[in-house]
């Protein structure tokens, strides 16, 4: 076992990709175009330049293959683009504010948390659903394999959304004012929610 073990290392030819700063030199100060000298052919064909200087900040997301990416600007533009072609999908304007975007299940539709409520859209712009009863909401994921949308904003209210059935399954008042930070844990759906005062909230549904 152990020979056939040395000999499979022989063709195991790449380490794991990293960066490694000499001396003083700090990674975060190394430039895109520094780093395509140094990488291989493959990974020069992924990189690309977005000028997203008029509709920001941005927020954005992939679906799950990393093919698609979504991107809302705060200023109301929102673009669906399938990236590693330079494809886009669509683009169009809400003309009001928009605070976060996620896909829903693949491409085919995504939420969008406006100034006021939050909208599901298909692949197309077109409008599908309004979700009065998320409203203010600064932050959107999504639970592929429960096929939940979960909310966090301004008042405080963390809510889970069947996409299936378009019912509220949950909600849990966070007794911690407004939310502006929210990241799920893929590997158990946990949600994790950043507060005003520092505090970090874990919440099941």
């Amino acid at each position: 076992a152990a020979e056939h073990t040395a000999r499979a290392e022989i063709l195991m030819t790449q380490d794991a990709g990293y960066l490694e700063a000499e001396g003083m030199e700090k990674t975060w100060r190394f430039k895109q175009d520094q780093l395509k000298k140094e990488v291989d052919v493959r990974t020069k064909q992924k990189m690309f330049s977005l000028d997203l200087d008029k509709f920001g900040p941005y927020a954005l997301d992939f679906t799950l293959d990393g093919r698609y990416m979504l991107l809302g600007g705060r200023k109301g533009h929102i673009s669906l683009m399938e990236w590693q072609k330079f494809k886009l999908e669509t683009e169009f304007h809400v003309q009001e504010t928009i605070r976060d975007v996620a896909f829903l299940h693949n491409q085919a539709m995504y939420a969008v948390a406006q100034k006021k409520y939050t909208y599901i859209y298909d692949n197309d712009g077109l409008e599908l659903h309004c979700l009065r009863n998320h409203s203010d909401v600064n932050k959107l994921a999504f639970l592929p394999y429960h096929f939940l949308m979960v909310t966090v904003g301004m008042t405080g209210w963390l809510k889970y959304q069947d996409v299936s059935t378009g019912t509220i399954i949950a909600q849990h008042r966070t007794k911690l004012g407004q939310c502006h930070v929210m990241a799920q844990n893929p590997a158990n759906a946990v949600m994790c929610l950043g507060h005003k005062n520092g505090t970090v909230t874990l919440w099941l549904k």
